[in-house]
């Protein structure tokens, strides 16, 4: 998968860069989210048989951390009265107070636990520290999956996300790092490539290949290594937190950029375009969720494309993704209240948010429905109605959102 990443330009603009450098495109600060990331794989559920029939893991290269961006999701401006124009600023604010910053203090405070719980581990390895660091592991990967869907600005112009969750991972990556024999330090690692210090690495050292590797499998080199991830990713995610709060790297904070939209904001020379900005998140997800984190692993019927597969954890992140839609829309990280997008289509059309928001209901059953760990049930054929109609349910909920909700912010 390629890798994009958003860089700022220190004017306003942004950059996408590929991972391959063969290119650079600057985008209108008015449309920060927006733009079309690489084409994603189209193929049909029914190919999959055909593509590896007997659906045997198949190695695959490290890619990028995922898209921050919607695809395809341009359609004619529908035509809005001036009194009916998104300019509904207590959205943009509660967005950055009740979604993201919240989202973030927890991941901050996952992060550390789990940071807390390696070092346990490290310091007195037995079942009981190991399974507390792999728990604690997946709280925090929880939380992560719940942000996805507004991870833009400084998440994709920073490289953050990718520190944090650049995949599918190549383990051949986290061997050499293994077998280098350079000091493990949380200074060394944190000057590693992005897929060999993210929640990826620390999930195959904890976990193994395919969630069985026992206490009597950890070298000490692998429990030098996790020592010093730990730290890594807690700062990381502080740093995710700070860039939003009070500004790193010589940046202000983006709360106030983002808050400013449209009275003195760079990034956002409107308010509607800060408005889209959240909307192309919540695209973005959908479509890398649908199409990317389950459609290419079941057309290819290849469990080393599921991106949690080191833990057999990636059917609760599908669902965590589907609720990191719904708090952007909703205007509420998990328990928070808040104004979202949500007001502002129910405003206009009740109908309208009354689907969506049953469409994004009607998706997190159908991942429901799908026989854990998907990494055994993906090429199961009990289970491939299950798949597929979760995939429909994703689709549909994309599709209202692009068609429907989109240009009503154009």
């Amino acid at each position: 998968m390629s890798r994009y990443l958003k860089l700022w330009t220190g004017i306003g603009l942004y950059v996408l860069v590929s991972g391959a450098a063969c290119g650079e495109t600057q985008k209108d600060p008015s449309a920060a989210g927006g733009g079309d990331p690489p084409a994603l794989s189209q193929a049909s559920p029914q190919q999959a048989a055909q593509m590896n029939p007997e659906c045997r893991p198949i190695p695959v290269d490290g890619g990028g951390e995922g898209g921050e961006e919607g695809a395809g999701s341009r359609r004619p401006a529908v035509v809005l009265s001036p009194e009916q124009r998104f300019q509904d600023r207590q959205i943009l604010l509660d967005f950055a107070d009740q979604v993201v910053i919240p989202a973030y203090e927890q991941l901050v405070a996952d992060t550390q636990a789990l940071s807390q719980a390696i070092q346990a581990f490290v310091q007195d390895p037995n079942a009981q520290t190991l399974q507390a660091a792999r728990q604690a592991w997946s709280v925090a990967r929880i939380t992560w999956e719940e942000s996805e869907a507004f991870a833009f600005g400084p998440a994709a112009y920073l490289g953050l996300d990718a520190d944090l969750d650049e995949w599918p991972l190549n383990e051949v990556e986290v061997l050499e790092v293994l077998n280098s024999g350079d000091p493990l330090t949380p200074e060394t690692v944190a000057e590693l490539e992005s897929g060999q210090k993210g929640f990826h690495a620390v999930a195959f050292l904890l976990f193994g290949v395919d969630n069985n590797k026992s206490l009597q499998d950890f070298t000490e080199r692998d429990r030098e290594y996790l020592a010093a991830l730990g730290p890594v990713l807690a700062d990381t995610a502080a740093k995710l937190l700070k860039s939003w709060t009070e500004g790193v790297q010589g940046l202000p904070a983006f709360r106030e950029e983002w808050v400013k939209a449209g009275e003195g904001s760079k990034s956002y020379l409107t308010l509607q375009a800060a408005a889209e900005e959240i909307a192309q998140g919540i695209l973005g997800m959908l479509d890398e969720l649908g199409k990317v984190k389950i459609g290419e692993a079941f057309a290819q019927q290849n469990p080393f494309l599921l991106e949690s597969r080191f833990a057999h954890h990636s059917l609760p992140e599908f669902q965590a993704n589907v609720r990191s839609v719904q708090y952007a829309y909703l205007g509420g990280f998990r328990d928070r209240k808040g104004r979202g997008l949500s007001q502002f289509v129910r405003d206009i059309n009740p109908n309208l948010d009354s689907q969506i928001q049953s469409e994004l209901q009607a998706a997190a059953a159908a991942l429901q429905g799908i026989p854990a760990p998907i990494e055994k049930s993906l090429c199961d054929a009990n289970a491939r109605g299950s798949i597929t109609a979760a995939m429909e349910k994703i689709e549909d909920a994309f599709d209202s959102f692009a068609q429907e909700v989109v240009p009503l912010l154009q």
